[in-house]
């Protein structure tokens, strides 16, 4: 099941991380609990590495989740960080004492961020709108700096994915559209303190057809090649991140080397010069390694045709069902259940109807209250999008090494929930 982390099995019923048990670790480090099979992680920094090539500049997408100990790991490995907020470039100065190869992302930058980005010599920025160019000159010319930049074009490529993650397109705020880029081409080459460097485009998550991005990069190398004078810099493609990462029932799982074939076509229809791709994965690198642990607590049979279970977590540590109606799997971890399975719908904790996390859930028919739940590919966009709603704390994260558990980030306690008030 490639949607579980690859060093998980079951014995007796009880999920294993290597020789781990996760049922220890909930006990130990208390849940709700996110767990990272780290040597599956790596392993996918790795296939990431080997397909591609090292030619390639590699910008994992801290959006996706970052702490420390990924960014440390990341660095050693050769691979920089895309970013989109001061707080990732911080985290990523923290570790690594530089901002050198690192991607600032996104449709709004402050100048605060600008400016801290360009001190910690930042390595590129992708221009997402003309409103951006002034304020990146200014800045870069009052710092005395030459900035790579690289221009972020909006495609319309066909939607395959779910609306809710498609970055392309005429309805969609990302990039600037392809009928304007020509304008802000010249005003970035006219622009003393910029070096042009080259495209960028994101088509969205979870892309399952490597057509599509063939077909953008097809039609950023055409755009490149129309304006080559404008050049200042090594030129750059980034073909951005959305590369496909399975969940249960998911049945595609393509070898990353055809995304990058595709990806390589797609530039050499128009382009023969030298150049380098960048590429932005982050839930493809981390989703399917990471898993959340849960704690059942009342069970209500008086619901109709399926009981209730209700976690001690949630939507403030993992948003994605309430927001885009997504379900991951669960399984009763707990050992020693009968293998008959019924429906179950399992809620969350807040006080929202919407707070469900799974409205059917296949589990033991004797799960019980006390018994350790296990949600997975929980890995991207679930510890990144916490929150304290209702003040919660927020829950801790381990890693599962070969050596052992580590811990990455240090669950909340309820005063830390309000230890920014005044």
């Amino acid at each position: 099941m490639n949607y579980l982390p690859s060093n998980l099995s079951f014995k007796d019923g009880v999920a294993h991380i290597g020789d781990t048990s996760l049922l220890d670790v909930g006990k130990e480090y208390g849940t709700p609990l996110y767990v990272y099979d780290w040597e599956h992680l790596k392993d996918n920094i790795d296939h990431f590495s080997n397909a591609f090539g090292s030619e390639t500049l590699f910008r994992y997408a801290a959006k996706a989740f970052i702490c420390k100990a990924l960014v440390k790991e990341l660095h050693e490995k050769g691979w920089g960080v895309d970013v989109v907020s001061g707080g990732e470039m911080a985290t990523v100065q923290a570790v690594t004492g530089t901002l050198e190869n690192t991607l600032f992302n996104g449709t709004y930058k402050s100048l605060e961020e600008i400016e801290f980005f360009m001190q910690n010599e930042g390595g590129h920025i992708s221009i997402d709108n003309r409103y951006e160019i002034p304020m990146l000159e200014a800045a870069a010319s009052k710092l005395g700096r030459q900035q790579p930049v690289i221009m972020r074009i909006n495609l319309d490529v066909g939607a395959e994915t779910h609306p809710m993650v498609l970055t392309t397109g005429y309805d969609q705020q990302f990039g600037i559209s392809i009928g304007f880029a020509e304008e802000a081409l010249k005003q970035i080459y006219d622009a003393p303190s910029l070096l042009f460097s080259g495209i960028h485009v994101h088509i969205g998550s979870q892309i399952k057809d490597p057509e599509r991005y063939q077909k953008a990069m097809s039609e950023c190398a055409e755009f490149l090649y129309k304006h080559r004078a404008a050049i200042q810099a090594e030129v750059v493609f980034d073909a951005g991140g959305g590369f496909f990462s399975p969940y249960a029932g998911d049945e595609v799982d393509h070898e990353l080397k055809v995304y990058a074939d595709a990806i390589h076509a797609g530039i050499q229809e128009h382009w023969q010069d030298d150049y380098r791709v960048m590429i932005e994965p982050g839930r493809a690198l981390v989703n399917n390694p990471g898993v959340i642990l849960y704690t059942a607590g009342a069970l209500k049979d008086d619901r109709g045709e399926k009981p209730y279970i209700l976690v001690d977590g949630g939507m403030s540590d993992n948003p994605r069902p309430a927001l885009y109606g997504s379900e991951h799997k669960l399984f009763n971890i707990s050992g020693g259940k009968n293998e008959e399975d019924m429906v179950h719908a399992v809620s969350g904790r807040h006080c929202e109807s919407g707070d469900l996390l799974v409205k059917e859930a296949m589990l033991p028919s004797d799960t019980q209250s006390g018994d350790i739940l296990m949600s997975t590919s929980t890995g991207a966009y679930t510890f990144a999008m916490a929150s304290n709603y209702n003040r919660v704390p927020k829950s801790g994260v381990v890693a599962v090494t070969e050596s052992g558990v580590v811990e990455l980030v240090n669950r909340q306690s309820f005063q830390d929930t309000f230890i920014n008030d005044i």
